[in-house]
């Protein structure tokens, strides 16, 4: 069964006014927008639902931003309009291009959370996330940083995806700086082959798994080594909880039964197992306009992903870090392994970047502890 307690990942549009050479977003899908009728059927789903008990709406694109201030109201009118017992928040992940004054009040007046997306200071950033045209001339790094200092004016934090790629994987040092100096949190993913990632524009900024384990490795040490961290690291931050036995928050990337926790939602209304699977037919459950949203869970897709969970789960029983990352993102078997039925691509970059941080950690508690009794 679905979880009642669900983030939807919703494609209000997959256009988008900049260029980022590794969109994953599949190019045949670029020109959807969702109808406002899809939109308020998606929020009555949900709330009218005697089954679901919180939803998360993570409004997202493309540039989700650039359907305007006035499709935003019509959603939070929707959501208000008749009373409900599904607790539910908002979030938007945003490249900050329409992130006006102005929409950035509306936003955080109706407790939206915001994310932003930087891959790192300068050129880390500016090489691969490229600006259309733009009359201020100003970089889409410009952009991403001004946005994070004004949501802090505003009393709130920021933080911002950094997409690993060929061009930043070897600058962690100099994105940890810029990020602390300037206080915006991390959340760190790997560059997915899919939509332009896969494309000949995209397809030279892939790394390797055992390469995306020296970055997490490397950030690591930078946080850990900080004497006065100024911010959080995921899935640092995620993992030491999980290794200290401290109770932590569903992420997409490193959650057992990931598809009972996440939905997306296309444009047209499709459901997915999480957004990114957009664009591939045969992980459609149905749509929202013609099936409950908790019915996914009797669908066939929905048993097909069970039984290639078990089977991914029982190659990796044995494995000493099953309970950080219970073998992974599927998504990156399909697309970066080329294998749905196997464990994430990334996994030899996990193990390292595993094996580096408990034995950190063990040899800081075992210091403490040494010094306490001396």
């Amino acid at each position: 069964m679905i979880s009642r307690d669900v983030t939807l990942i919703i494609k209000v549009t997959n256009a988008c006014n900049m260029h980022c050479q590794y969109c994953f977003i599949e190019p045949s899908v670029f020109h959807k927008a969702m109808t406002v009728d899809t939109a308020k059927r998606t929020i009555r789903a949900f709330l009218d639902s005697e089954y679901f008990r919180s939803v998360n709406f993570v409004w997202h694109g493309g540039e989700p931003l650039l359907r305007g201030r006035r499709f935003f109201e019509e959603l939070l009118e929707e959501q208000s309009k008749k009373p409900t017992q599904v607790a539910y928040t908002n979030s938007t992940q945003t490249n900050a291009t329409h992130l006006s004054n102005e929409m950035l009040d509306f936003l955080i007046a109706n407790q939206f959370q915001i994310g932003l997306s930087l891959d790192g200071p300068g050129a880390s950033n500016d090489n691969v996330r490229k600006m259309r045209l733009r009359s201020d001339g100003r970089s889409a790094y410009e952009v991403t940083v001004e946005a994070a200092r004004r949501l802090q004016e505003r009393g709130r934090a920021a933080a911002a995806i950094v997409a690993v790629n060929r061009n930043n994987m070897n600058d962690a040092e100099a994105i940890y700086r810029d990020f602390s100096a300037r206080r915006i949190h991390m959340k760190i993913n790997p560059l997915t082959r899919s939509g332009l990632a896969a494309s000949g524009e995209g397809d030279a900024l892939g790394i390797a798994a055992e390469e995306y384990g020296d970055f997490l490795v490397c950030m690591f040490d930078l946080w850990f080594d900080d004497p006065k961290p100024t911010i959080t690291i995921e899935p640092i931050a995620q993992h030491i909880d999980r290794i200290l036995g401290s109770e932590t928050v569903h992420s997409c990337f490193y959650t057992q039964h990931c598809h009972h926790f996440f939905l997306g939602i296309s444009p047209d209304g499709d459901l997915y197992p999480c957004g990114m699977f957009q664009g591939e037919p045969s992980f459609k459950y149905g749509n929202i306009h013609d099936m409950a949203p908790e019915d996914v869970g009797s669908t066939l897709l929905f048993g097909k992903l069970e039984e290639r969970e078990r089977k991914v789960l029982k190659q990796c029983a044995k494995c000493a870090f099953l309970d950080l990352c219970f073998s992974g993102c599927m998504f990156h078997s399909l697309k970066d392994a080329k294998v749905l039925e196997e464990k994430d691509y990334f996994c030899v970059g996990y193990k390292k970047y595993f094996e580096h941080v408990l034995r950190r950690l063990h040899t800081d508690l075992s210091q403490t502890a040494l010094s306490s009794v001396c």
